[in-house]
């Protein structure tokens, strides 16, 4: 198991890039559209008292305190978080930002009405445990968004890892670069099976995330497996279609007498 400080280290070694295409994704009209997105599937009252979970460079975090929701978030690296806060100041907000663990809340049960992710879930090493914390600190009737994609796949011998390649491949021949930090591939001549994804084999999410969700005291379990029409750019369709981002949808079961 990788140890929750290297894998601090290695996402603040990718902080800047990361804090890049936030800057730029909130200079374009997809914050609106993830907002709606979003509130479309968060409880119904207003404002939402809400967790960004592994909150990176806090694109959640400073659009939905724009849309007037009190949202806290939480990330394990210092780099990630002081690009979250200029991010913020940006859109003349203040939400709370943490430095702490995703997988061990220091939070109350039953404080959140949202919590929501975007690529985090694929860094988790015990989806039990983090989904069984996340589900604690959610109010009952409350809701878990989760936001992440297949990224395992093309580390995995089949058709995913190929057309990944081709892909790859045509992104760097129209654009002139991918989306690493430091200008390597990320498939092309990758090796398999890296340690990072190896708690998923060769399984497909959400599927995998659904029979986790079932463990534990969530309803109404849904998912859309691709939601990138609108909020994916159009070289991030041609450079990861193989891997769509999906969007899973819990809520947490009322407690009964």
């Amino acid at each position: 198991m990788i140890p929750q400080e290297e894998i601090n280290s290695t996402w603040t070694l990718r902080s800047d890039n990361y804090n890049k295409y936030v800057v730029e994704e909130l200079q374009t009209d997809r914050p609106a559209k993830w907002i709606r997105l979003i509130e479309k599937n968060a409880p119904a009252l207003r404002p939402l008292r809400v967790l960004d979970a592994g909150c990176g460079p806090g694109f959640f975090s400073a659009i939905l305190s724009d849309a007037g929701h009190l949202v806290t978030g939480i990330d394990g690296s210092d780099r990630m978080l002081e690009h979250a806060r200029t991010n913020a100041t940006l859109y003349g907000r203040d939400p709370e930002l943490i430095k702490g663990d995703f997988g061990r809340l220091p939070f109350a049960d039953d404080t959140f009405d949202l919590l929501v992710c975007r690529n985090v879930t694929h860094i988790i090493q015990e989806h039990l445990k983090v989904y069984g914390e996340w589900n604690r600190v959610l109010k009952p009737g409350g809701v878990l968004l989760i936001f992440d994609a297949n990224w395992h796949l093309p580390y995995q011998p089949g058709p995913v890892r190929e057309d990944a390649i081709r892909r790859e491949r045509a992104c760097l021949e129209q654009y002139g670069s991918g989306f690493t930090h430091d200008g390597s591939y990320e498939y092309i001549d990758s090796g398999l099976e890296p340690e990072n994804f190896r708690v998923f084999g060769n399984a497909v999410r959400p599927d995998f995330d659904i029979g986790v969700l079932c463990q534990l005291p969530f309803r109404d379990i849904t998912f859309e497996r691709d939601v990138t029409e609108e909020l994916w750019s159009e070289k991030e369709k041609l450079a990861y279609g193989a891997t769509p981002l999906y969007m899973l949808r819990a809520v947490k079961q009322e407690k009964t007498a």
